[in-house]
């Protein structure tokens, strides 16, 4: 709903003013620091290895794997990239519904949502555009094909086994979606013997209720996991109402000795009350209440990957999978009004992707793995006024060298021929030198990416212009990593990127090319678990993002952002709090950039074990009560209480 500060004329929703952060949360980041170094002290006096001697990884207990850094799953300490991986324990633990809701904090991360439950949401990367973060669900691309653009606030935690965010340029295996980086979600695969099942309620603030159900098996050769879930709420306003139905299911069935077939399928239905219109008064646009105003989104994505291993150096698959997005959104009359114009309006989009890809990975050795693939892609979208079309090839190689098993060499090519642009070329060389005596990684990369203009960029009426050129950036990190002790029971990073964009396209009156633009910044992130039963996590970004052409900030990028949380365990008592910061940005006005105040947000989530199969939980939004925008004009809610059980068998 839209908030009176920016728009004359209407009442807001909410009437407490905005809060600037205390110096508390700076306190808590010091606080961090200390722990970070208690930790390095502690890592050095647990460390009894030989001096001199630097026996590598294959030494060392994995963290956790990652998929999605080089294609095929590798320990979290090999990778070469910017990574940060969001565990099924953490997200149990966070008491988090909406994938955004997880992502907020993350380093080098910027989350945006034009108001509550079901608004439009987008990511932005170290300070790219929002059409350049690939998001992927089971080796799914997500994005629409019109706007280039993931459904993430429809997106829940049901049955997601791990979040994989690598930040900078993916292009070299991803193609031209995956400039900015890439969020991989990965959902539960079938595991255990027999078949297991759970289900929870929960019910909260503005009428909301939330259920949901998973199920899952493992027999012989066949494993499976299936889950469901339904929200409900009436929003903040007179017409925020929201409803979600989502559905998934993985299955994996080993059809040889040697191959595997994977299937996945992800489904939501999803519509939301938009009571934001407008009304022209002397030329000029106002917003005002709209009580008929919705969108109705349905999306379906099935996933099927066939892997054969011929040989011990051979591993290789094939895969063929479906997106498809709807979306319809109707604006009847509204029937109070009695004079002047409000013609009812309506616009149907539907999106549609066709992938087939090839892979094959040849261990040459245990030191050198080459990967190389191919990859077309099929894009159609149909709207009330419009039909396009666009089909890209893509060729790639990759080739992962480990020297005296500490030092690793990345470097590969992507060819991908647009059917408008032709031929483009995304190189990328990486490198990560891993020191056993201190458990430290050392890791930089550079690289070049490129992004077509969207289906609504070049083609959308009134809005799309077809001579718009490509974009194309170069961008470069460096950094380390500081894993505490034998066991890794935490880490500090801290990585600086560098990013140049040219022909970066805007989404103004009409989409345009504004010339170039450049962002820089740092990224840091502290974990670590002191004791058994307390975790702490602490990030920071500093980002900054310009238009080389205006010098002026690149709209709704914030130079300082950061998070502090922790868990704590006691008895059958479990304790979640998450503190968010971000800094001041630049959004849009009517005529000029608006200055967007720094806000705070609160969040906690209690748990008590009635028994091992059962669970009563609490979480509580936004505990400071906080009015604040992400995107200027649209409320986020103010304190929201949740309270719920959920249970297993």
């Amino acid at each position: 709903m839209k908030g009176n500060e920016h728009f004359p004329g209407i009442k807001s929703r909410n009437q407490v003013s905005p809060k600037k952060p205390s110096n508390f949360f700076v306190f808590l980041f010091l606080i961090s620091f200390v722990l970070s170094f208690n930790g390095l002290f502690a890592a050095t006096v647990q460390n009894d290895e030989p001096k001199g001697e630097n026996k590598g990884l294959q030494d060392t207990p994995p963290v956790i794997t990652v998929v999605s850094a080089t294609r095929r799953e590798i320990p979290i300490e090999k990778a070469t990239r910017a990574v940060t991986v969001i565990t099924r324990e953490q997200i149990e633990r966070s008491g988090k519904v909406f994938l955004l809701d997880l992502l907020r904090g993350v380093p080098g991360v910027m989350v945006i949502q034009l108001g509550t439950f079901g608004r439009e949401a987008h990511v932005v990367m170290r300070g790219v555009n929002k059409e350049s973060t690939l998001v992927m669900m089971d080796g799914v691309q997500i994005n629409n094909s019109n706007q280039s653009l993931a459904s993430l606030q429809h997106i829940t935690t049901t049955d997601i086994e791990r979040i994989e965010i690598i930040r900078g340029s993916q292009s070299v295996l991803y193609g031209a979606d995956a400039v900015g980086g890439l969020i991989n979600i990965v959902t539960k695969p079938g595991r255990g013997k027999g078949l297991s099942a759970s289900g929870m309620f929960d019910y909260g603030t503005y009428n909301t209720f939330h259920e949901e159900g998973t199920v899952s098996g493992s027999w012989d050769k066949f494993s499976f996991s299936g889950a469901g879930g339904r929200i409900d709420t009436e929003g903040l306003g007179h017409n925020d109402d929201y409803e979600n139905t989502t559905a998934r299911a993985h299955t994996k069935l080993q059809v040889t000795d040697n191959s595997d077939l994977d299937v996945a399928f992800h489904h939501f239905n999803s519509i939301v009350g938009l009571d934001d219109g407008f009304v022209t008064v002397n030329g000029r646009n106002f917003f005002r209440q709209d009580p008929n105003r919705s969108t109705r989104a349905n999306q379906q994505v099935v996933n099927t990957k066939y892997m054969i291993s011929l040989t011990d150096w051979w591993q290789q698959y094939v895969q063929y999978s479906l997106f498809h997005d709807s979306s319809f959104s109707h604006d009847p009359r509204n029937p109070d009004l009695r004079t002047g114009a409000d013609p009812e309006s309506f616009l149907h989009i539907n999106s549609n992707r066709h992938t087939f890809e090839y892979q094959s990975d040849f261990y040459i050795s245990d030191f050198d793995v080459l990967t190389a693939g191919y990859e077309f892609e099929h894009s159609n979208v149909h709207t009330t006024n419009n039909n396009s079309l666009a089909r890209n090839h893509g060729w790639f190689g990759q080739n992962e060298l480990t020297l005296w098993n500490i030092w690793t060499i990345v470097a590969g090519i992507r060819l991908d021929h647009h059917e408008l642009y032709g031929l483009e070329a995304s190189p990328l060389v990486s490198t990560g030198l891993w020191i056993t005596k201190t458990q430290t990684k050392i890791k930089g990369s550079f690289g070049r990416g490129f992004r077509a203009p969207t289906f609504n960029q070049l083609f959308f009426p009134n809005f799309g212009d077809p001579n718009l050129e490509p974009e194309t950036s170069w961008s470069w990190d460096a950094g380390f990593e500081q894993f505490y002790g034998k066991d890794k029971r935490g880490s500090f990073s801290l990585m600086y990127f560098n990013n140049k964009t040219r022909n970066l396209i805007l989404n103004l009156t009409r989409a345009t090319n504004i010339g170039r633009a450049f962002s820089q910044g740092i990224e840091f992130e502290n974990r670590i678990r002191l004791w058994k039963e307390l975790y702490f996590n602490t990030t920071y970004t500093y980002t900054h993002a310009i238009d080389v052409t205006t010098d002026k900030r690149l709209l709704r990028i914030p130079r300082h952002q950061g998070k502090f949380g922790f868990t704590y365990d006691y008895q059958k008592w479990h304790l979640t709090v998450d503190w968010i910061w971000v800094g001041s940005r630049e959004d849009s006005g009517s005529r000029v950039h608006t200055r967007m105040d720094e806000y705070e947000k609160l969040d906690l989530a209690v748990f008590y074990d009635l028994t091992k199969f059962a669970q009563l939980y609490g979480r509580v939004g936004n505990l400071t009560n906080d009015n604040y925008q992400e995107g200027r004009g649209f409320d986020m809610p103010l304190a929201t209480v949740t309270g719920g059980i959920k249970a297993k068998i």
